[in-house]
């Protein structure tokens, strides 16, 4: 199906209240209500658990963009932090939606917890040391300083412009302990791809800012920034880069487009990364 019509569904929703009727498309119409574990994100999430036991010991996490299914926060809790503090804008998980991530893990045989599944949300207190913060402001936590060994998220941040993103780095600098670590999952494919198979992951590249402005919905919002610019943010805020990589995706992608003008200074490299990972070292 043409991916704008998925673009212009998402514009209608941002005149409807709530989130309700998005949450009955996402059970009725696209399926995605309930999140079925794939050995990709699996294996993200392993990443985030090692790079959460170079700390050495028990710390506490911080995610930001918790969503709906909490499979990040449970795999960091099974690894062994003493909290996990996970913020949306939006409140978005539920007993169901989270259970039915549970019962993966248990089927995955996922070690380090019984994998209990909870009534209410306030069970993931209880049962997994996971407090859930929707909605709740990462730019602006209130915790104190020094209060997080590790912070992470995986998917969100090329989600949020980048004004937002310098905001949020700044509160989880703030807020990470001497030594603390960062670690970053981002996708830099067009997300419409994943709607339409008529158009490649590199697609989005082909529009000027203004031309984008039309396809980029707040619910559906497509930063488009790419590895380069992520690496400039991250040193810009003084952050330590201990590793970083690239996913390189299919020329053939970037081939069949016109790049608009305003990825100009991008390097063909850059144009062809479609995800990239970061660790990250606070001083």
């Amino acid at each position: 199906m043409d991916w704008r019509l998925k673009c212009l569904a998402f514009h209608m929703l941002a005149f409807v209240p709530g989130d309700c009727l998005y949450r009955a498309l996402q059970r009725r119409v696209t399926g995605r209500y309930l999140f079925t574990i794939g050995e990709k994100r699996l294996a993200i999430e392993r990443e985030h658990v090692a790079n959460f036991q170079r700390l050495g010991c028990p710390g506490s996490a911080l995610e930001f963009g918790a969503g709906p299914h909490l499979l990040s926060p449970l795999m960091l809790s099974a690894a062994g932090a003493s909290g996990v503090l996970t913020y949306d804008i939006d409140s978005q998980a539920t007993p169901e939606r989270v259970n039915h991530v549970i019962r993966q893990l248990r089927q995955l045989r996922v070690a380090g917890a019984d994998w209990r599944e909870i009534t209410d949300i306030e069970d993931l207190q209880r049962l997994y040391r996971i407090c859930y913060i929707a909605p709740g402001d990462a730019r602006s936590t209130g915790l104190p300083a020094g209060s997080v060994d590790f912070v992470f998220s995986t998917s969100v941040l090329e989600h949020i412009d980048e004004p937002n993103i310098r905001l949020i780095l700044r509160e989880c600098i703030r807020v990470s302990s001497p030594g603390g670590l960062m670690s970053f999952a981002i996708d830099y494919n067009d997300h419409y791809a994943g709607f339409d198979s008529s158009i490649g992951k590199l697609n989005f590249l082909r529009y000027s800012e203004r031309q984008w402005a039309k396809y980029n919905p707040p619910r559906h919002h497509q930063n488009r920034l790419r590895h380069s610019d992520f690496l400039r943010i991250f040193q810009d805020l003084g952050l330590e880069i201990v590793e970083q990589r690239r996913i390189m995706g299919c020329a053939e992608d970037l081939e069949r487009i016109k790049v608009a003008d305003c990825f100009g200074k991008h390097s063909r490299e850059d144009l062809l990364s479609t995800g990239g990972r970061f660790l990250l070292k606070v001083h």
